[in-house]
């Protein structure tokens, strides 16, 4: 079966269909893996196969997972699926509705969850490399200020990552890593507070105080 390039959706409430934690990594293992059955792909994800039948038909009813033959089995027929596309992006037709954004957020919520669960069963496996001259992760957290021209140069960095992990599809060799990076404008929830100074007081000798210097934020461990 032949794949398109990519998808669009338009549909807020489709793309939440996408996103959820289980379904991102049945939708990752079918890109990998190619047409395949559920005992495959829960093997792929160290599932239950019982567990993904339902998430594979919601994934069909909102149009991003297809049925793709048939094959034998060892003990029956086996029902094969594959993605309609080979990557999927939004294109909503409301860019600044409510649902459209809370789709957003739903999406970050359930990477970060995925990426908090790779983490942890790599740790708990022993597969997390420590030493520097070996180590084979990479965090990294920044706050800082950026100007239009310096983000969409961040942009073109985040596709670069998309285009290395692409890559890593089609060739299958080393071992399987998860990415996730996250790029936002930062919002406060309460901004700074006017107040108005008191009257100085001449009988009490005025204080000097050192300025506080401010730095951005910077937490990586060997990015």
């Amino acid at each position: 079966m032949n794949r398109k390039p990519s998808h669009l959706v338009r549909s807020p409430a489709d793309w939440c269909v996408l996103v959820s934690p289980v379904r991102t990594e049945i939708v990752e293992s079918l890109r990998l893996l190619g047409p395949c059955g559920t005992a495959e792909i829960a093997a792929a994800l160290g599932r239950p196969a019982d567990s993904l039948y339902k998430h594979i038909e919601l994934l069909q009813k909102a149009g991003f997972v297809t049925e793709a033959g048939f094959r034998k089995g060892e003990r029956n027929i086996e029902q094969l699926f594959d993605v309609v596309a080979e990557d999927f992006s939004i294109d909503f037709a409301d860019a600044t509705g409510a649902a459209e954004s809370k789709a957003i957020v739903t999406t970050v919520n359930s990477f970060s969850k995925a990426m908090v669960r790779a983490v942890r069963d790599s740790a708990r496996a022993g597969q997390l490399e420590l030493q520097p001259e070996r180590r084979n992760f990479a965090i990294n957290y920044e706050l800082s200020w950026l100007t239009p021209e310096a983000f969409q140069e961040l942009r073109g960095l985040v596709r670069r990552v998309k285009q290395l992990m692409d890559d890593g599809k089609k060739r299958r060799e080393g071992r399987l890593y998860l990415s996730l990076v996250v790029a936002t404008p930062v919002t406060r929830k309460r901004g700074p507070v006017n107040r108005r100074r008191p009257a100085p007081n001449p009988a009490k000798k005025p204080t000097t105080q050192k300025p506080v210097k401010l730095s951005k934020t910077k937490t990586s461990i060997n990015p």
